[in-house]
């Protein structure tokens, strides 16, 4: 009898916890934004450049929301998943303002709560509240946009594709050495 109660309080407490981070969704909504890109593209800097425009009251004129004057503020909040480390946005900027250094590259994910407190552009909306929403910024390696064609696919198909583009016209003459060279291995050794 005392495991089934256990149990029943479980799933009791399971569920209004599920209510209640879906009752919150309704009126604070959360938008994820990745951001990706090749090596070195500067995804750092623009996240850390937007975010600092966004906090400080910076320009943004095709941000038509901040040009309209209808951003309240903006504040950066915990993060909703402490498995992932946080983006380091301070250090980010304290380099980029203050010594001038262009960041390193993104070894990690990485993610940064930006909440947003706004007046919505529709006038039906103004008269019951402001809005408000939370924008989970997630800063992803540049290399992983290479790893992109493998996914759904084996090895053995990435392979044929990437031969059967080596001989297309506008790369058969820059894949020539390569397909000598692989012409002259065992697949199977």
């Amino acid at each position: 009898m005392a495991s089934s109660l256990t149990t029943f309080t479980d799933e009791a407490k399971i569920a209004l916890d599920t209510l209640s981070g879906r009752a919150t969704g309704l009126f604070s909504p959360s938008l994820r934004l990745g951001v990706t890109g090749l090596s070195r593209a500067g995804k750092t800097v623009f996240i850390s450049a937007f975010v600092h425009n966004l906090l400080h009251g910076g320009r943004l004129p095709l941000f038509a929301a901040q040009k309209s004057g209808r951003i309240a503020r903006a504040f950066l909040e915990e993060q909703p998943d402490d498995a992932v480390p946080r983006f380091q946005y301070e250090d980010h900027i304290a380099a980029l303002v203050n010594d001038r250094l262009w960041p390193d590259s993104t070894r990690a994910i990485s993610e940064l709560r930006l909440t947003i407190e706004y007046e919505s552009a529709s006038g039906w909306s103004r008269m019951f509240s402001s809005g408000r929403v939370s924008v989970d910024i997630v800063d992803y390696p540049g290399e992983w946009l290479l790893d992109l064609p493998l996914l759904g696919k084996s090895y053995g198909d990435f392979s044929r594709e990437a031969f059967e583009m080596a001989v297309l016209p506008v790369r058969v003459d820059l894949s020539q050495e390569w397909r000598a060279l692989s012409a002259a291995v065992d697949p199977k050794a």
